[in-house]
């Protein structure tokens, strides 16, 4: 019984947190309800134009606030750094 509480504990707290995946484009309805689940904004208009909301009438595509871009898109985004000629003899 103890090795088994003991092998419990070890995977519970060696297991790495679950989280949701987060894209950057949100179909917003109202102030209480939106799907952030659009890779590119093209999809997002897509279904923003079939959902209907009682409050606003129909749904609007939105950056999601809590996006965060994966470390390696967000180097490939930055430019690369300025070459300088060196002087030649």
């Amino acid at each position: 019984m103890g090795r088994t509480i003991a092998a419990c504990a070890i995977l519970w707290l060696g297991a790495a947190p679950l989280a949701a995946e987060e894209f950057p484009w949100c179909v917003k309805l109202d102030a209480f309800t939106q799907n952030c689940a659009f890779a590119n904004y093209s999809d997002c208009v897509a279904v923003a134009a079939d959902a209907t909301s009682p409050a606003t009438g129909v749904g609007r595509c939105i950056r999601n606030p809590n996006y965060q871009p994966p470390p390696a898109a967000a180097a490939r985004a930055k430019p690369a750094p300025a070459k300088t000629a060196s002087p030649q003899r």
